[in-house]
């Protein structure tokens, strides 16, 4: 890969994102570790906040729109509190690097190629959740196969 070394970490922002979400979190942190029982009640309400949020976004990977993203941020919200959710994050932050750098490093043609794929899967989802949950067919109606009769 061009201008990317296998062994090279993506630049990163993470200082800047780690010291202003440290600043939000940590009085948060510090009340709950401060009472009995808080660090435990901390790290369960981070656990069910991030299950919900994945869980949304989970059930919005079929549609079109930020699924995946969704899924990302209650990762996120794990990583405030779960070193294994951190390393997870990581990792899918340095593949997505690898990936942006991979494509941009690529022809024109093949970049048109992977936009017109995920463009078709985007469309064959859609098609998809609209028959299956509207009963509708949206292509027999664009033919005018539908509502004939």
């Amino acid at each position: 890969m061009e201008g990317f070394d296998s062994d090279e970490r993506p630049p990163s922002r993470t200082p800047l994102i780690k010291r202003s979400l440290t600043a939000r979190i940590g009085p948060i942190r510090t009340w709950f570790h401060s009472v009995p029982g808080g660090p435990a009640l901390f790290r369960l309400l981070v656990g069910l906040t991030g299950l919900v949020v994945v869980a949304v976004g989970l059930a919005l990977v079929p549609l079109p729109g930020p699924g995946w993203v969704i899924v990302l941020g209650g990762v996120a919200i794990w990583a405030i509190e779960f070193m294994w959710a951190r390393h997870l994050l990581r990792y899918t932050t340095e593949q997505l690097y690898r990936w942006n750098v991979w494509q941009r490093g690529q022809h024109w043609l093949v970049r048109v190629f992977l936009l017109l794929a995920v463009l078709a899967i985007t469309a064959t989802v859609v098609w998809l959740s609209i028959k299956q949950t509207f009963g509708f067919d949206v292509i027999d109606y664009v033919l005018g196969v539908g509502w004939a009769g």
